[in-house]
């Protein structure tokens, strides 16, 4: 749902990536992500936008295409 939106704003500028930390591979794969994320006493879910938190305990659609369509902008 998300991703198709992504892609029809975005096209290959941006790309998303659920990453599921309940999961111990995934979990070890990504622990300094994991551990910023406790240190910063966050709650999940998460949202990163290029490494950087941009929301913590809910998901927002409309919130996390205007922190990428920032980001693209901030980049142009």
């Amino acid at each position: 749902m998300i991703g198709d939106e992504m892609r029809r704003r975005f096209g290959d500028k941006a790309t998303i990536e659920y990453i599921d930390t309940g999961d111990p591979e995934t979990r070890a794969a990504h622990e300094a992500d994991v551990q910023a994320i406790q240190e910063r006493g966050l709650i999940y879910p998460v949202t990163f936008v290029d490494d950087e938190a941009v929301y913590d305990g809910a998901v927002s659609y409309p919130g996390i295409l205007r922190a990428v369509e920032n980001k693209l902008g901030a980049i142009a």
